[in-house]
């Protein structure tokens, strides 16, 4: 591993923790940040609440990502490095959905900025393996091939069902209020995802590492999903989804198991 660029990745994730927490406090903090863009019709009552749970979620994630960026500029490890990336790739995918779907608070540019610098400390931290180091990266087959199967069920899974729900709208000839999850999973997560899983097929050594970043951006941001989807009744009254609670809920326990049986 390229030391001086790992360093230079955690510092830039914890510049990202600390925007992240400064925001979502600010989220919490200020009832006027999401009201006013959703008075504007810029948002619906549905995302207040969902931007609300993501604040919620952000908060604890956001000091771990902080205290965990700190401890490899202090001592380097490869899974300390490994968890970084994957926290970073929750809040590249959190503010990514800020940012794509023109929320407009007034801190806006925040958002921006973590979306930023999530997806460039993301792309330098990946480049920070080198190849001899990474052939020592060992996953036993027994761990792999669920963890492909798991990352590959994902996108067979989700992906037909997003497509009929973004058909649905493009019919209407109007996004629909989760357009942005659309444009993120099926442009940058699946294809992601699916390559990671059949890396892991064919034994690549390079594979087993982005299997860990991906399990852990899978069960952060699962993590988040669930607790919106339970959040969301209680803020606006709405009945619950229970089968989407579940099946987040399901993929959050399947790939925390994944990761910690890989550590």
């Amino acid at each position: 591993m390229n030391i001086r660029r790992g360093r230079q990745t955690a510092f830039m994730t914890l510049v990202v923790s600390l925007l992240g927490l400064a925001a979502a406090f600010a989220g919490l903090w200020n009832e006027n940040l999401y009201k006013e863009v959703y008075l504007a019709g810029t948002i619906s009552e549905f995302l207040i609440a969902g931007s609300i749970a993501q604040d919620l979620v952000s908060i604890p994630l956001g000091f771990l990502l902080a205290v965990l960026s700190v401890a490899f500029l202090k001592r380097p490890g490869y899974k300390t490095f490994i968890a970084i990336l994957g926290l970073t790739g929750y809040f590249l995918y959190g503010y990514g959905l800020y940012t794509m779907q023109g929320q407009y608070t007034a801190i806006y540019l925040i958002y921006l900025a973590i979306f930023s610098l999530s997806l460039y400390s993301l792309i330098w931290g990946v480049t920070s393996f080198d190849a001899d180091a990474v052939k020592h990266y060992f996953l036993p087959r027994s761990l792999r091939l669920p963890t492909g199967v798991f990352l590959a069920a994902i996108v067979l899974v989700l992906t037909p069902i997003w497509f009929n729900l973004i058909t649905a709208d493009i019919e209407k000839r109007v996004p629909g209020d989760t357009y942005a999850v659309f444009i993120l999973d099926l442009a940058v997560v699946f294809p992601a995802l699916g390559i990671i899983a059949a890396m892991l097929w064919q034994n690549n050594r390079f594979g087993n590492i982005l299997a860990g970043v991906a399990l852990f951006k899978v069960m952060t941001i699962c993590l988040s999903v669930t607790f919106g989807e339970w959040f969301n009744p209680y803020y606006s009254g709405h009945e619950p989804d229970f089968a989407g609670i579940a099946i987040f809920a399901g993929l959050t326990v399947v790939s925390l198991s994944l990761k910690v049986a890989a550590c």
